[in-house]
């Protein structure tokens, strides 16, 4: 993967989460080539190697890992760990996991302009799906955002007037924070 496409990503990243308090810079970036690690399938025993090898910092500290995910995960996109989640023990296995051909440049036609790599962080810094849950009122479920209509499901492309919650306000919102798992390449 080109350097380049890294600026580009902490560009977008930076962007996305304007105003909310955070900001990323990129303090270090390791080219690695392991092909075990590289075509490894999700939570396996080689993408926990990988990060238990690679991992840098502390709590902190966001350690992305690019791959290619394994033939059991084909459409995987990527995947993130949860804040709450960060324990002593298991500490290697905080950070997030990117498809390579997703970050920003690649060649996921439709999932190449950032949103996935955006989407992830969100996770990392503790953002659920808005059908976390299901139809459940935002304040006491679902995404937890008070403002965020109930939604029972993800959703695949971008379809308009959907509402899977009918008994709870609002119509089901379609935006960047879905479920990658359903995203075809």
């Amino acid at each position: 993967m080109e350097w380049n496409r890294w600026n580009v990503a902490i560009s977008k990243l930076n962007a996305s989460f304007m105003g909310s308090g955070f900001t990323f810079t990129l303090s270090l970036k390791r080219k690695w080539v392991q092909a075990a690690w590289f075509n490894g399938n999700k939570n396996s025993v080689e993408e926990k190697a990988m990060k238990k090898y690679l991992r840098l910092g502390d709590v902190k500290t966001l350690n992305i890992y690019t791959t290619n995910f394994g033939e059991l995960n084909p459409k995987l996109l990527g995947h993130g760990t949860f804040p709450w989640n960060y324990n002593a023990q298991t500490a290697y296995l905080d950070g997030i996991v990117v498809k390579y051909v997703a970050v920003s440049g690649g060649s996921a036609t439709n999932y190449n302009q950032g949103a996935v790599f955006v989407h992830e962080v969100g996770h990392w810094l503790g953002l659920y799906h808005t059908f976390q849950g299901g139809c459940v009122d935002g304040g006491s479920g679902g995404d937890y955002v008070s403002d965020t209509p109930a939604q029972a499901d993800g959703t695949s492309g971008c379809p308009s007037g959907i509402d899977t919650c009918p008994n709870l306000p609002g119509q089901d919102l379609i935006h960047f924070v879905r479920r990658v798992e359903l995203y075809g390449l």
